[in-house]
């Protein structure tokens, strides 16, 4: 696990997510992370659709992958963490 990457989704939904969106496959292949541009900007995904809708989030993430992004996602986390508005 690192610090960035997407956040790993729970094994029942993700043969659902692949099904609903292929490109979800890409994500499998980086190392999970303890925060991402989709936990920051979306938040915590309680169903399918809503992992769906974050899944957009971490395939820019992964195209985008360099220390710069890294840092704003850590600065990001940090921030919605102390404004305490974490879902």
């Amino acid at each position: 696990m690192s610090v960035v990457g997407p956040r790993p989704e729970r094994q029942h939904f993700i043969e659902q997510l692949i099904e609903k969106s292929p490109s979800y496959k890409k994500l499998l292949r980086i190392k999970p992370g303890l925060t991402s541009i989709g936990q920051v900007s979306y938040g915590y995904a309680e169903n399918l659709d809503q992992m769906h809708s974050r899944i957009r989030y971490d395939l820019i993430y992964l195209n985008n992958i360099n220390f710069n992004s890294d840092m704003g996602i850590i600065l990001k986390t940090i921030r919605v963490m102390v404004q305490l508005k974490g879902k």
